[in-house]
């Protein structure tokens, strides 16, 4: 294994080192010394570079450069550039272009739209009575975008790389969802950057055999643009950064990628079947021949978890295939699916297989050159995710990251038990996050969980039910606080009601000066609590607007959130 990482690492260098040297590569003034340092390099008796000596900061510049530079040469000999907008610019237009392309498509921005059955109707609509102008503001938008990914996907792709913290970049899935938009709030209340591989990337680089793509297209937009008041806040470090992954043409044209899902697959399939199996054609040609052995094999091993489908409730091959074709339907494009259907049952489930793992490869394959931890959203890419390790022999963990300890209660985070957590607003996550309490509920959250690493191996289910406790325990700490804001408020509202020396209407222009409104944190509607203590006077007011204030904050807070959202849950 370690011999074929140095294999790929001189492969990488070496096609970073070609470009510079072809002028094809431009690069950023901050990593003049690296480069300097990569063609400097010399060549071993065989021809090929010597790294041995290479730094480990140039030689993850060159490996991260590398994997940009393969996609790009499959779509175009356009010269590209390292350098191009800073991060949070470059976040911030991304957002913008998702945001124009969401409009061309409905004829309306994001936050008008409440389902997708609203945007379905929106786009038939505009083609049905503004066809022309329709198709005309999709290849204006999607231009644009082009252009933008032209100029900024390589270094959007470094700058993930460059950051430091509790970093995790998610993966497992082929589009972006409601599931990964909740994982990406819950994520967002313990980790530092979340790096999300971009969804629309892939609709503009290659043939992902959609049906009614547009729309597909659309609902994805949908999805991932609640998150932008994430990027507009242009918090350091970022809660998330989208960048563009490669993935579908890397699949299609790169003969390292394409052999590295074949590697996969044989590893997680082929000691299950009993057969010698060294190709990924010898094992699509068992699958054929033994179809009945195979997807016993397959039932037995609960390999093929079909879309929609439970890995804690596998059923047989055979009906999970059935549930695969069902599910592709309205996806999927007709024809493909028709060649798909004929497809004899065990090839069918060995593909289903593939399509499980295609994704798991590469976001084994960004991780490590994203030096992040992977994150998964659904319960069966996350059983995925651990059959693939099993066969790779990889731990779960990428220590450089994460400790065993962090890595088991960010997992327990996505349990189904604890989806309420998503219920915090992204608006109140940018206020969490612009106050850094997500690093002060990680550190509350470790202490609940520490005792379980000392005690040896954990199970998930125990990480689980310890955070849960701690969360509970944590929230009522913050219930008890307002009690506490209403004792303490409320024997001198009894004492203020007894008399006045100013009446309400002096009490009130005297407080509502701009100055001293603004910085109480409240303005207009305390005018309301002022007229009703007509006969309190000003000390009353001032103890309302206290008492007001304090438990605005407190509720503000990231206990006062979660208790909001647990509560709307219920």
């Amino acid at each position: 294994m370690v011999a074929d990482k140095e294999f790929d690492s001189v492969i990488k260098v070496s096609k970073v080192v070609e470009a510079l040297k072809a002028g094809t590569l431009k690069f950023r003034h901050q990593d003049s010394v690296l480069v300097d340092e990569l063609l400097a390099l010399p060549r071993g008796v065989t021809g090929l570079l010597d790294i041995s000596k290479l730094s480990p900061q140039a030689l993850a510049f060159a490996r991260v450069t590398a994997l940009a530079l393969t996609h790009f040469e499959q779509q175009s000999h356009e010269e590209q550039s390292v350098s191009a907008l800073p991060l949070h610019d470059a976040q911030c237009a991304l957002f913008q272009h998702y945001e124009n392309l969401f409009k061309a498509l409905t004829g309306v921005s994001s936050d008008s739209v409440t389902t997708p059955a609203e945007i379905k109707a929106r786009m038939l609509e505009r083609f049905r009575h503004r066809a022309t102008s329709f198709i005309d503001d999709i290849n204006v938008t999607v231009g644009e975008l082009e252009q933008f990914y032209r100029e900024n996907a390589i270094s959007l792709f470094q700058a993930g790389k460059s950051l430091g913290g509790v970093k995790v970049v998610s993966g497992g899935q082929r589009t972006f969802g409601i599931s990964a938009q909740t994982s990406t709030r819950i994520a967002g209340l313990y980790c530092d950057t979340q790096l999300i591989p971009d969804p629309i990337y892939p609709f503009l680089t290659g043939n992902l055999h959609l049906n009614a793509l547009h729309l597909q297209l659309a609902i994805i937009l949908f999805h991932i643009l609640p998150l932008r008041p994430l990027v507009d806040a242009r918090l350091s470090p970022p809660p998330i950064l989208v960048f563009p992954s490669f993935e579908e043409g890397l699949e299609e044209k790169d003969a390292v990628t394409q052999a590295g899902i074949a590697s996969l697959i044989l590893k997680v399939v082929g000691p299950v079947c009993d057969a010698k199996l060294e190709h990924i054609e010898d094992l699509f040609e068992y699958a054929r021949k033994h179809e009945q052995e195979f997807l016993d094999t397959i039932t037995r091993e609960k390999l093929f978890v079909p879309p929609g489908g439970d890995h804690t409730h596998i059923v047989p091959a055979s009906v999970a295939a059935d549930i695969y074709l069902k599910e592709l339907q309205g996806i999927r494009e007709q024809e493909l699916l028709r060649k798909m259907e004929q497809l004899p049952r065990g090839v069918l489930v060995l593909n289903g297989i593939l399509e499980r793992l295609r994704p798991q490869y590469h976001l084994r394959e960004n991780a490590e050159e994203l030096d992040a931890q992977p994150i998964l959203s659904q319960a069966a890419h996350w059983y995925y995710f651990e059959r693939c390790a099993q066969a790779e022999a990889r731990e779960l963990v990428n220590e450089k990251v994460l400790t065993t300890g962090a890595f088991d209660v960010l997992r327990a985070l996505q349990d189904d038990s604890l989806t309420w957590l998503g219920n915090v607003p992204v608006n109140g996550l940018v206020e969490l996050r612009q106050r850094m309490e997500h690093a002060e509920l990680r550190e509350q959250l470790r202490k609940f969980t520490a005792q379980l690493g000392a005690a040896g191996p954990t199970e998930l289910e125990s990480v689980v039910r310890e955070v849960r406790h701690g969360l509970d325990a944590l929230i009522q700490r913050q219930q008890q606080a307002i009690r506490d804001i209403e004792d303490k408020y409320s024997t001198k509202m009894w004492a203020a009601g007894t008399g006045s020396i100013f009446g309400a209407g002096a009490g009130a222009s005297m407080y509502f000066l701009p100055s001293l409104a603004a910085a109480a944190g409240i303005s207009a509607p305390a005018a309301s609590i002022l007229a009703a203590l007509a006969g309190g006077g000003l000390t009353a007011a001032k103890e309302t607007v206290s008492k007001t204030v304090e438990k605005r904050r407190l509720k503000r807070s990231m206990l006062g959130m979660l208790a909001t959202a647990r509560h709307v849950s219920k």
